[in-house]
């Protein structure tokens, strides 16, 4: 079993690579399929802000992520994937094995679809 183990994270890793990327920057890449905040996207990542500034800093200058003012504090930014970015983080979670059918919808598809079901669901329909 940990052979199994050992073989299915060096094909991970080896998938990882092929996109130019380190595997922290790849699981920030996998976790901002909704905007998140450094801090949160720390807490997630289980490393200190200061390792996840120098990560999406790497990512904002190839163009993958841009920080945007959080609609709810305006002391906060959010770290929100550009067009490019969620078309990498999809190559990465198909080559991965980790994609959902919902992965190429933006964070505004995915909340009209969620209150679409909402809505659907409280008809009864």
């Amino acid at each position: 079993m940990t052979e199994l183990s050992r073989r299915l994270e060096a094909h991970q890793r080896s998938r990882i690579a092929e996109l130019d990327l380190t595997p922290t920057q790849a699981k920030a890449l996998e976790e901002l399929g909704e905007p998140k905040t450094a801090r949160e996207l720390a807490g997630v990542l289980c490393c200190e802000p200061p390792n996840v500034t120098y990560v999406i800093s790497k990512l904002e200058k190839q163009g993958m992520v841009v920080r945007r003012p959080h609609p709810l504090d305006g002391r906060a930014k959010q770290l929100v994937l550009t067009d490019a970015g969620r078309e990498l983080r999809l190559d990465l979670l198909r080559r991965t094995g980790t994609a959902s059918p919902l992965d190429h919808l933006s964070p505004e598809e995915r909340a009209a679809l969620r209150d679409d079901l909402l809505t659907a669901l409280g008809r009864g329909d």
